[in-house]
């Protein structure tokens, strides 16, 4: 089972996210104000189109503070991008 990868992560962030500049694994998406509240809920529920639910009041903020960081959320979940819920 393949977990939902970084890439696709950053594919969802640069969709979402009114950014200009790229959006590698390790940017910071909180404190860059990247990632706002509205991109925040678009990105959740991208990722529970995917099969990952994740409920943000289970983690804490640092569990969203770069696109990996988000990848290890749903991987942790035992999430594939190609097996969703």
């Amino acid at each position: 089972m393949n977990a939902i990868s970084v890439e696709t992560v950053v594919g969802l962030l640069s969709e979402y996210c009114e950014h200009d500049g790229d959006i590698l694994p390790d940017t910071e998406l909180l404190e860059s104000g990247m990632l706002d509240s509205l991109a925040f809920i678009e990105l959740l529920n991208a990722l529970e189109d995917m099969g990952c639910t994740v409920q943000p009041t289970r983690y804490p903020r640092s569990a969203f503070l770069t696109p990996r960081s988000i990848a290890e959320i749903c991987a942790r979940a035992g999430i594939s991008e190609n097996d969703p819920a």
